[in-house]
């Protein structure tokens, strides 16, 4: 399994993979109930969060059938331009959902913050297509950020929002520290931590 960091130009084929690796998603099930809409608006908001964050954006295999945005520590979360464009598209593309998107995006943000207060590598989102799950891909995905953290001595962190991912993160040395709703009316999650 070759996984590699990507470039920009290929976010488009990233973004399409993990939004159809997150079509049933609890949490974006809570955000865009209709199917439809989700499959809609759904890539576009992964390509946003690409083009935001200054995370490490991972792809696996030619083409791409799985990708990782990596964040590690010190680095600026977003980038500022990006970031005030997606302001003002936001709301023009989700309408209603705005209001409950940025909740969903503060929690998220604030159960992160508990589980992991200190510096540490976070999985701001995996997937891999559909068709091609429980081959492997995921764990190969994995491995960029996990070893970075074990480098750097600081934890990895992430959040699910489906409770039947957590077998599979626990194979790869994360552990449940908290879970709650995000946010108080929305859909659980767990937070899990790998120590190095």
């Amino acid at each position: 399994m070759n996984v590699v960091r990507l470039d920009r130009s290929r976010y488009g084929e990233a973004s399409a993979v993990l939004a159809r690796a997150f079509q049933d998603d609890p949490a974006w099930s809570w955000l865009f109930p209709d199917p439809d809409r989700r499959r809609d608006v759904m890539p576009w908001l992964f390509r946003l969060g690409f083009e935001m964050s200054t995370a490490d954006v991972w792809g696996a295999e030619e083409p791409i059938v799985g990708a990782a945005r990596w964040l590690p520590p010190g680095r600026p979360a977003v980038r500022v331009a990006p970031t005030l464009r997606a302001l003002a598209l936001t709301p023009l593309r989700l309408g209603a959902t705005t209001m409950p998107f940025l909740a969903y995006g503060r929690a998220v943000e604030v159960m992160r913050a508990q589980a992991a207060a200190g510096p540490h590598w976070y999985l701001a989102g995996i997937g891999v297509e559909p068709s091609r799950q429980r081959e492997g891909i995921g764990g190969e995905l994995l491995r960029p950020g996990l070893r970075a953290a074990r480098q750097a001595g600081v934890p990895a962190v992430l959040l699910t929002n489906t409770e039947r991912n957590i077998s599979f993160y626990r194979r790869h040395g994360f552990e449940v520290v908290l879970e709650g709703a995000t946010p108080e009316d929305g859909p659980h999650a767990w937070a899990m931590v790998a120590h190095p």
